[in-house]
């Protein structure tokens, strides 16, 4: 699995930008292989983590815990995707944010300090990474918004369209928290556009 995850990796940060070989060999070296149970953790909150993840498969949630125990899911990562508690590494605070696989998820691991490292020798790899954060970024604030000026069926429609294939792989619940709403308000929408 290790080589074919490897070339999942450089072919999904060469989407962005290509990578020289000598750039992807000073990267290689520092990858680790991890799986993730369904139900395990790639990052809790109270936790200090120090890793960037590449979802070779599976699928995993971002979720917070509010003060009354309630779980919120902000977002969902399939396979090809690049997870990380960023704000917690960035800032240096403890994790916020859970990150949780709902299948059985196998992931390459590299310490973010030593990817920074790499960002002084390569940049072409500082720009692949400098436009994953901004992409993320401009997916969270298109998110934001919408939560905030559209109706139910609208963001279930975005949602459907933004992530092909994912309905069908995440429980009725972890959607509806997704839109904010409850999984009655999802049945209905559902059943309607039926």
């Amino acid at each position: 699995m290790s080589d074919t995850c490897h070339a999942q990796m450089r072919a999904a940060m060469e989407r962005i930008e290509s990578l020289p070989d000598d750039c992807w060999n000073a990267i290689t070296p520092l990858l680790r292989e991890r799986k993730i149970s369904k139900f395990g953790f790639f990052a809790e909150e109270g936790d200090s983590p120090t890793d960037l993840a590449f979802l070779c498969s599976g699928l995993i949630r971002a979720f917070y815990r509010a003060a009354d125990g309630s779980e919120h899911n902000k977002s969902f990562f399939p396979e090809d995707s690049f997870v990380l508690a960023l704000t917690s590494i960035v800032t240096g605070r403890r994790n916020q944010i859970n990150l949780q696989a709902l299948e059985d998820s196998h992931v390459l691991l590299l310490n973010y300090s030593r990817m920074l490292e790499l960002f002084d020798q390569w940049q072409p790899l500082e720009r692949v990474m400098r436009r994953m954060l901004e992409f993320a970024w401009a997916s969270r604030e298109t998110r934001e918004i919408r939560l905030l000026t559209t109706d139910a069926r609208l963001r279930y429609d975005m949602f459907r369209q933004e992530h092909p294939g994912l309905e069908q792989r995440i429980p009725e619940r972890h959607i509806a928290s997704y839109l904010r709403i409850t999984t009655k308000e999802l049945s209905q929408i559902r059943k309607k556009m039926k």
